[in-house]
């Protein structure tokens, strides 16, 4: 990780996700672990494959809160251990959002309020 993407981590505020928020990409559904206005952290199986730039989507279980067509990039992957018996490795994947329009970034202010006031 740069320094500039760690400085970037820390001047947008981080919100910890909730097991109704979920991501969606091209290899699949992922709980996102974390969120804020840059872009968010999610974890998947240590062997997959992402691209450097992908779109994905935010469900928001039980909300008609749907963000689809968001571009992101990948900005770190770090491999680990998920603590079972079995040693099974996993990835927490960094992604950054490239550009949202008006119509997500709206949708993801409307996820915030969600996320902090626990209104979902």
């Amino acid at each position: 990780m740069t320094d500039s993407d760690f400085q970037d981590r820390r001047k947008n505020g981080r919100i910890k996700g909730r097991p109704e928020a979920i991501l969606v990409t091209p290899n699949g559904m992922h709980s996102i672990q974390d969120i804020s206005a840059g872009g968010l952290s999610f974890f998947c199986d240590e062997s997959e494959i992402l691209p450097t730039q992908l779109p994905i989507e935010i469900i928001f279980a039980g909300t008609p809160l749907y963000m689809k067509d968001i571009p992101v990039r990948l900005v770190r992957e770090e491999t680990s251990d998920d603590g079972d018996s079995g040693s099974h490795l996993v990835k927490k994947v960094g992604i950054e959002f490239l550009e949202l329009d008006v119509h997500n970034a709206l949708l993801l202010e409307k996820l915030f309020k969600y996320l902090t006031e626990g209104n979902a």
